[in-house]
C-alpha cells in the first residue's frame, strides 16, 4: 500500500513537471510568436527592463510584457543593433535593436562607382528593419550654397545610396541619417569621402561668379550641357553651384561606351528621375540614371531618323525629339532635307509613336534670306536646312516648337497649325492666314509695313531671329530665347547697335490672332551680350524669375570669350545671379535640384 503510494505521488509530481514545462515552453514561444509579431511593424527595440516581477520590452511604437520567469538573460548590442535574450528553455531569440550610431550598418562606400561621374559615391546600408535613409552632402565651410539634403524613397534592409554632389579635390564631409518609415530619426553616422582634382580640357578656364543675391535666387544646381571643345568631340555635362563650384558632372570621356557622344539635345530630367538625351554624333537616344550607368540606348539612324538640338517629355511619358530623316529628300529627290522631322517615341520600347514633317506644316519654300554668305548646309539656311527646328513642348493637348529660321509655331497631334510668330517677310501667300500680327506694349495694333515685315525694328516689340526654346509660362504667356541672328534678315555683325539678344515674353491673343511682347531681358546688355546661337531659357516656378542662357561668344567682364548662365527677376529686371563660363560654350543651361524631386 506504501509502495502504491509512492509511485502515485511520483506520477503526480511528473506530471507536474511535465505540465509545468510545457506551460513555460507555451509561454516562451508566445512570448516570441509576440516579439514577431511587434517586429512586422518595423519596429526597433528601445529598451529592456524590469519592472516587479515582469520583463518589459520597449519598443519604439508599443511595448511587450511577460513574465520575468521566462527569461534566463539579457545581452544587448547597440553597436551592432541586436539584442539577444535567452530564454529559461534555452531559446534565443535576436530582436533588432536601436543602436547609437550607424557605422556598423553601412557595409561600403565607393567614390566613382560608374567610372564616369567622380563626383559621385555609392554607400551601400544593410538595416536592422525597414526604414529610409536621409543623406546630408556637407558644403564647404564659408558657402553659400546649401547642404545637400535628401531622402530616399527606398524603404528595403539592403539599400545602395546614390551620393551627389561631391566637390572635386576635397574630403566631403557626408552625414546618412536612418529613420522610421514615418521619417522620425533613429540614429546618424558621419564619412568622409575622398574625390580627385577634375582634369577634363573640356570645362570652363574659369567660371566665375559675378553678381548675386542668394535670398532671391531659385534653388537648385545650373546643370550645363556642354558640347566640348567642337560639335564634333565628346559632351561633358556638369553642374554649377551657387557658388561657382562644380559639384555633378558625367565625363564621359572615360566611358568606352559614350565617349564621342555628342549631345546637342543636353540632358533632360525624366519623370522617372534619370537623365535623357539625344547624341547627335552617334545618332542615338541614350538614357542613364545619375550616377551615368547606361539604362537604355536607342540606335536612331535603325528608326531612320539622326537627331538634332532638343528632346522633352510629354505628360504620358512619351520623348518628343527634333530630328532629319535620313530618306527625306528636297524637291530635286537627290539631296538630304534635315533637321525639318519631330517624333514622339516611347522610351521604355524605343518605339515611334507619331512622326511630324514640317514640310507639310510651314513654308518650306522660305530660305535664302540671311544666309546668302554662308554655304554649309548644317549651319547655314538652304534648301536642305530651310527650317532647322530646335525646339518642342507639349503645351496642354498641342505643341509649340521653335525653329531658327521660321519663328515660333504651335500645332496639334494632326500636325495642323494652330499660328505662326515670325516676321511676315517672304511668306507665301496660303501661310499669311497663319501669321499672327504685331502688337505694341499698349495693345495697339503696330502698322508700319517694315516692322511687320521684319525688315525694320521697333522699340517695343521684336520678331523671333534665330530663336530657341519657347516654353509656355504659367499665365499662358510664352517665354523663349531670341538669339538676333539675322535680325532684318541681315548678317552684318559690323553693325552694333543692332547686334543683341535677348529673353522675350510674349502674351497670343488666338481669337484675335495677335501677339504682344511683355517683357524683355538682353537687349539693354548690347553687343556684349549677343550669342549667335544655341542657348535657352526657362521659367524658374519657385520664385518667377527667368534664366536667360546665352551659350556662346559673349564677351565677359575681363573682356574674354564664352559664355553666361543670367537669372533676372521680371518684376524688377534685376540680375539676382549671374555666372560667367571663360572659353566655354553649352547647348542649354537648366536650374535643377541634384536630386529629382518626385524620386
Amino acid at each position: 500500500m506504501k509502495r502504491k503510494g509512492y509511485y502515485l505521488c511520483s506520477l503526480l509530481v511528473m506530471i507536474f513537471v511535465f505540465l509545468s514545462c510545457r506551460d513555460e515552453e507555451q509561454d516562451c514561444t508566445q512570448a516570441m510568436q509576440d516579439i514577431q509579431n511587434q517586429l512586422k511593424e518595423n519596429d526597433l527595440l528601445k529598451s529592456v527592463s524590469q519592472e516587479r516581477e515582469q520583463c518589459v520590452l520597449l519598443f519604439e511604437s508599443n511595448k511587450i510584457i511577460f513574465p520575468q520567469e521566462l527569461i534566463q538573460s539579457v545581452d544587448v548590442d547597440a553597436e551592432n543593433w541586436k539584442t539577444t535574450l535567452t530564454f529559461a528553455n534555452g531559446s534565443t531569440y535576436v530582436i533588432p535593436t536601436l543602436g547609437t550610431s550607424i557605422d556598423n550598418l553601412i557595409l561600403s562606400s565607393t567614390v566613382n562607382p560608374s567610372g564616369c561621374n567622380p563626383l559621385s559615391a555609392s554607400v551601400v546600408v544593410k538595416l536592422p528593419v525597414l526604414g529610409r535613409i536621409k543623406l546630408i552632402v556637407h558644403s564647404k565651410p564659408g558657402k553659400h550654397t546649401p547642404d545637400v539634403e535628401y531622402t530616399f524613397k527606398d524603404v528595403g534592409l539592403k539599400q545602395n545610396i546614390p551620393v551627389l554632389g561631391l566637390y572635386p579635390n576635397y574630403n566631403n564631409q557626408i552625414t546618412l541619417i536612418y529613420t522610421d518609415l514615418q521619417g522620425n530619426e533613429r540614429a546618424r553616422s558621419n564619412l568622409k569621402l575622398q574625390t580627385k582634382t577634375l582634369e577634363s580640357r573640356r570645362l570652363p578656364k574659369e567660371i566665375r561668379v559675378v553678381k548675386v543675391q542668394y535670398d532671391r535666387m531659385e534653388p537648385g544646381m545650373n546643370l550645363v550641357n556642354s558640347p566640348g571643345q567642337d560639335e564634333t568631340d565628346t559632351s561633358i555635362p556638369y553642374m554649377i553651384d551657387a557658388d561657382g563650384e562644380i559639384r555633378w558632372i558625367l565625363d564621359w570621356e572615360k566611358s568606352d561606351e559614350h565617349r564621342y557622344i555628342g549631345i546637342g539635345c543636353g540632358l533632360i530630367r525624366m519623370q522617372n528621375g534619370h537623365y535623357m538625351t539625344g547624341d547627335g554624333n552617334h545618332h542615338r537616344m541614350v538614357e542613364v540614371d545619375m550616377m551615368g550607368n547606361t539604362i537604355h540606348n536607342w540606335d536612331m539612324l535603325e528608326r531612320g531618323y539622326t537627331m538634332h538640338h532638343a528632346i522633352s517629355q510629354d505628360k504620358q511619358g512619351n520623348i518628343l525629339a527634333t530630328v532629319s530623316k535620313t530618306s527625306a529628300k528636297i524637291a530635286n529627290g537627290k539631296d538630304v532635307r534635315i533637321n525639318d522631322f519631330i517624333i514622339m517615341m516611347d522610351p521604355e520600347k524605343g518605339e515611334i509613336l507619331q512622326e511630324w514633317d514640317l514640310v507639310h506644316m510651314l513654308d518650306s519654300a522660305r530660305y535664302g534670306m540671311t544666309d546668302y554668305d554662308l554655304t554649309s548646309d548644317p549651319f547655314a539656311q538652304s534648301a536642305s536646312n530651310w527650317a532647322h527646328n530646335n525646339g518642342i513642348v507639349e503645351w496642354g493637348d498641342d505643341y509649340l516648337a521653335t525653329a531658327r529660321y521660321q519663328g515660333i509655331f504651335k500645332f496639334n497631334k494632326a500636325g495642323g497649325i494652330e499660328w505662326i510668330i515670325s516676321p511676315h517677310g517672304y511668306w507665301r501667300d496660303k501661310y499669311l492666314k497663319l501669321l499672327l500680327n504685331p502688337l505694341h506694349a499698349d495693345g495697339t495694333p503696330i502698322t508700319d509695313p517694315e516692322v511687320i515685315a521684319g525688315t525694320k525694328n521697333c522699340d517695343d516689340f521684336e520678331w523671333p531671329w534665330g530663336c530657341h526654346t519657347a516654353v509656355p509660362l504659367p499665365n499662358g504667356h510664352i517665354l523663349y530665347f531670341n538669339n538676333g541672328y539675322g535680325r532684318n534678315f541681315k548678317l552684318d555683325f559690323t553693325d552694333r547697335k543692332n547686334i543683341y539678344t535677348c529673353g522675350i515674353e510674349y502674351e497670343v491673343d488666338e481669337v484675335n490672332r495677335t501677339v504682344r511682347q511683355v517683357w524683355q531681358y538682353g537687349k539693354e546688355r548690347g553687343a556684349a551680350y549677343f550669342t549667335p546661337a544655341r542657348s535657352g531659357v526657362q521659367y524658374l516656378e519657385q520664385t518667377g524669375n527667368r534664366l536667360i542662357c546665352p551659350g556662346m561668344s559673349n564677351v565677359l567682364s575681363n573682356g574674354n570669350r564664352g559664355a553666361r548662365v543670367t537669372e533676372v527677376d521680371p518684376e524688377t529686371q534685376d540680375v539676382v545671379f549671374e555666372l560667367e563660363l571663360e572659353d566655354a560654350i553649352y547647348q542649354r543651361v537648366y536650374r535643377m535640384s541634384l536630386y529629382p524631386e518626385n524620386q
